[in-house]
């Protein structure tokens, strides 16, 4: 989940209001185990009244960790600051938002709290169980897998049927965490066939993975890789990259071409496809 900036009917403990003159700070470490990540979360308050609240069961800290890519979400809730957990790696990849909050355990009747904003001064609430009191804020962090190989042409592409035959052309988006390429329902069904046939691999790659690459990373030379580097297909292209002992980053996009860095990734498509399709001719030959 990602915190969004709400009005709230009460007072809330956070950094980016000024409802309380104290406030709460979070932290979250990640440290990777054996096949497993492990989240280290802290939370850090000064405030009396609701560190008050939390020692007698009336409010708790609660830490939210959500992975969206795999739809891996887990709530743990706590009364002491300093929590961790162990998630397997299987759970987790591309981008892992973690949130801290403090929720109320019980109806809280006319609460007020000495460190309210002046504007406050007087003032008490009622708050209902289950209300967020606090709002530690989020840490991003980024998952890649060892265990997953992002390079590997299925995990970074998805390859789509158009909606809309009015127009054949293909289409390539960007904007979600594979790069999806668009097909008319014709030649999406041509390339089902296609890859059916494992000689005609190199010939999809060519064909179509290949147009797809130099496109992305001239869009990624004209625009940089700063909006897009936590999605997964950009991280796959670092990795892909890395094989070739190339960096991704402005000065490789600007003197290196497109068509170049994309026959890196692929292992020399073009070269293949002219093999297997010779090979195939050559075979039909030797039928006649």
């Amino acid at each position: 989940m990602d915190i969004r900036f709400r009005l709230y009917p009460h007072p809330v403990l956070s950094s980016f209001s000024d409802d309380y003159r104290t406030n709460l700070e979070f932290t979250c470490n990640v440290k990777k185990g054996i096949r497993e990540l492990v989240f280290e979360m802290e939370a850090r308050t000064e405030d009396k009244g609701i560190l008050d609240l939390i020692s007698s069961g009336k409010a708790e800290y609660v830490y939210h960790i959500e992975c969206p890519l795999t739809s891996f979400r887990t709530l743990i809730k706590s009364e002491i600051p300093m929590v961790s957990r162990h998630i397997p790696e299987r759970d987790l990849n591309g981008q892992v938002a973690v949130c801290c909050f403090i929720v109320v355990k019980e109806d809280l009747h006319r609460y007020s709290n000495p460190s309210f904003n002046s504007d406050y001064a007087g003032l008490s609430f009622d708050i209902d169980r289950g209300s967020i009191l606090g709002i530690g804020g989020q840490c991003n962090i980024t998952v890649t897998k060892e265990i997953d190989d992002l390079a590997k042409i299925p995990s970074i592409f998805s390859i789509c049927r158009s909606a809309d035959d009015s127009d054949s052309s293909m289409k390539i988006n960007v904007d979600s965490d594979k790069i999806a390429i668009v097909l008319d329902s014709a030649n999406f069904q041509n390339y089902k066939v296609m890859i059916s046939m494992p000689s005609m691999i190199s010939v999809f790659h060519s064909m179509i993975i290949m147009p797809a690459l130099i496109y992305v990373f001239e869009m990624l030379r004209r625009e940089g890789i700063d909006e897009y580097i936590n999605r997964r297909w950009c991280l796959g292209l670092k990795k892909a990259l890395e094989r070739s002992s190339v960096e991704l980053n402005a000065e490789t996009l600007e003197n290196v071409p497109s068509y170049e860095l994309a026959q890196k990734i692929l292992d020399l498509p073009v070269n293949r496809a002219l093999r297997d399709i010779s090979t195939a001719g050559e075979n039909e030959s030797e039928d006649e």
